[in-house]
């Protein structure tokens, strides 16, 4: 009996196409497979090092000013010695010959009557030999303060005595206040009580023996609309004072600390009305 195999083109066309597409899917994993184990060793080689140096790194800063340097100063010139004092070395007193005792002792001459005036004392004190340096020294410093303090006491004296008026000075200073009694003093006080933009009132304090001047008296200024209230205050202040003073009158600034002599006459009211707004509103 005789077997007969028959194979048809279509199945063998199948079984080549499955062995072709194995052999792709076999290719493909291989080629993944070996694409894996290249990248693995190339992320484990380690790159040599590099024998450039590293980048140099530069930070600006604003340098600090220079501190100065004190430069030493020259040293002083040194000072002269002080001469030492010379203390006058005490003199031994002379001693009086026996032929001038032997003298003294025998009846005068009748020549001898008219008395010899005394010498004056001399002036340099003689210490005694034994006495040591240091107590002529003190000695000599107690008697220089005595004189001192008793020059001290004369001139205080003759002060005292100059500083005490006479006879003629008290006289002439009451004759000065009769007159000036006779005469009435006429002064004051000028004070700014209020002062607005316009409106204004200042007290004059008057010690005028006229009962119509001596009171404080109140006065009420009103420059107008847009005029000058300082200059008006001097104003009426001016016309104040020329009912005591036509002429010349003493000021007491106490801005400049002393009396000033002022005109009250017409022709002089700009120089008066300058100084016064300067000495009140400056």
């Amino acid at each position: 009996m005789t077997i007969y195999t028959h194979y048809s083109s279509r199945a063998a066309r199948y079984r080549a196409r499955n062995r072709t597409i194995l052999g792709i899917i076999l290719s493909v994993l291989a080629h993944i497979g070996l694409f894996l184990l290249i990248k693995n060793s190339v992320l484990d080689i380690t790159p040599p090092a590099s024998s450039e140096p590293p980048p140099l790194q530069v930070s600006m800063i604003q340098p600090k000013p220079a501190v100065p340097v004190a430069k030493p100063e020259p040293p002083a010139p040194p000072k002269p010695p002080k001469p030492p004092k010379t203390v006058a070395k005490p003199q031994p007193r002379p001693r009086v010959p026996q032929v001038a005792r032997s003298q003294s002792n025998r009846a005068p001459s009748p020549h001898a009557l008219t008395p010899t005036p005394p010498t004056p004392p001399s002036t340099m004190q003689h210490f005694p030999a034994d006495m040591d340096m240091s107590t002529m020294i003190q000695q000599r410093h107690a008697e220089r303060r005595a004189a001192d303090q008793s020059a001290a006491a004369e001139n205080a004296a003759a002060r005292a005595a100059e500083a005490e008026p006479s006879a003629n000075d008290i006289a002439r200073a009451n004759i000065a206040f009769q007159e000036r009694r006779a005469e009435g003093n006429k002064g004051g006080i000028f004070e700014i009580i209020s002062k607005g933009p316009r409106v204004a009132q200042y007290v004059f304090r008057g010690w005028n023996p006229d009962p119509r001047h001596g009171r404080a008296q109140t006065f009420t200024v009103d420059a107008g609309p847009g005029g000058d209230v300082e200059r008006a205050i001097v104003d009426d202040m001016i016309r104040v004072i020329r009912l005591s003073y036509k002429g010349d009158f003493v000021w007491r600034s106490y801005k400049l600390g002393r009396d000033v002599t002022l005109s009250a006459r017409e022709e002089d009211t700009a120089g008066l009305r300058a100084f016064m707004l300067k000495e009140l509103f400056n």
